[in-house]
């Protein structure tokens, strides 16, 4: 009866350690997984910093190229309008082409 009693006593205790372990384990896990949680989400945070900086240098970037490249647009434009405003209008001689060009059309009806 003795044996059987410290058997039992043997069983149990080990059952206990057992649930005691298998308590600390599942303690150990739950932290770990809070410490991965906390460091995903502070690199999540930095990345998606790292990333909008990025994105703002870029977009500076371009909008710095578009306003380079319309004010170099510009002054082409305005230099070739410059150029033809200062050339010499010919109006009686492109009267007279045009007047020939006209009337050799119409011999030609």
């Amino acid at each position: 009866m003795a044996d059987e009693k410290d058997e039992l006593k043997m069983i149990t205790h080990l059952l206990d350690v057992e649930k005691e372990a298998n308590s600390l384990i599942s303690q150990a896990m739950e932290q770990a997984n809070k410490k991965i949680e906390a460091a995903r989400a502070k690199y999540n945070e930095e990345y998606k910093q790292n990333v909008d900086k990025l994105i703002d240098e870029l977009k500076k970037r371009f909008d710095d190229s578009v306003k380079s490249v319309s004010e170099n647009h510009s002054k082409i434009i305005q230099d070739y309008e410059s150029s033809l405003e200062a050339k010499e209008q010919h109006y009686a001689q492109f009267k007279a082409v045009l007047d020939k060009l006209l009337l050799e059309k119409s011999q030609v009806l």
